[in-house]
């Protein structure tokens, strides 16, 4: 209600495009909280640099980044950025959001910038 008795309503308009290029209804762009989406992103913009990654092992093998390596050494490289596997296994299936700190070290790790992690913007 405004000043003068009437009442005001809000709409919001969106594309039925994701930015991330999904075609997505008006209503499921809607029905995400704003904490959701930003965890929704974070979630796909981390799993894909992990599913993307590979690490060298002590015999000269490469296998694929697992969240214990990555938790490993976000610990080792950055030990006052609190970290855990079971904390990582929540931030990429979108049940948690990043500190600002675990962002960036992230985004060091990655070697992308911490925006990477909180837009819709596919370029890295």
């Amino acid at each position: 209600m405004n000043g003068d008795g009437e009442v005001v309503s809000w709409g919001v308009v969106t594309d039925s495009k994701s930015q991330d290029g999904d075609a997505r209804s008006l209503g499921e762009n809607l029905e995400q909280t704003p904490r959701q989406a930003a965890a929704a992103i974070f979630s796909r913009r981390l799993s894909a640099l992990i599913s993307e990654s590979m690490v060298s092992t002590e015999d000269g093998a490469t296998r694929s980044l697992t969240l214990y390596s990555l938790a490993q050494h976000l610990e080792l490289a950055y030990p006052d950025v609190p970290v855990s596997q079971s904390g990582l296994y929540r931030l990429i299936h979108g049940d948690a959001i990043p500190r600002l700190d675990l962002i960036i070290a992230l985004a060091r790790v990655f070697d992308v910038p911490p925006e990477y992690f909180v837009t819709g913007e596919r370029d890295r």
